[in-house]
């Protein structure tokens, strides 16, 4: 199978806010041609499209917002199910665990406290607000 020389066209983007500050905003591009995606996120004051561009991924996966409530932390990863992520919380690793619909899980209940993981692509156009309990997602249709 050849490589694809990719086309990537604009996907949608998710803001995240604590409360009425603007933390994040990711972006993805997918390739007209094979379906990948790409994705790339801003903080405020930086426009430059290049800033916070994410690695090209390489095989199949989906991007995946981590949400860490306890350090007001926002990271996006890209995963495979079956994979495992290593979190840094509060001068901790944890290890997570992606299982195949794409949740997050933990072998201890505890360390999944306080965090939570939303598909890209699956909630853009969209906002994250990190402020409420559980966090609440506004969904654009």
């Amino acid at each position: 199978m050849s490589e694809c020389s990719h086309e990537y066209v604009y996907g949608g983007l998710v803001n995240i806010f604590d409360g009425k500050s603007l933390l994040k905003v990711f972006e993805y591009w997918k390739c007209r041609r094979c379906g990948r995606v790409r994705a790339g996120y801003r903080s405020p004051g930086y426009t430059s499209p290049t800033d916070g561009l994410l690695p090209e991924p390489k095989d199949d996966g989906r991007w995946i917002i981590l949400v860490c409530k306890k350090t007001r932390n926002v990271e996006a990863y890209y995963v495979k199910s079956g994979e495992k992520i290593i979190h840094r919380c509060r001068n901790r690793e944890k290890e997570l665990y992606i299982n195949d619909e794409y949740e997050i899980l933990s072998k201890e209940m505890e360390e999944l406290e306080g965090h939570y993981g939303f598909l890209l692509e699956d909630i853009s156009p969209g906002v994250i607000d990190i402020s409420e309990d559980p966090v609440r997602i506004i969904k654009s249709t």
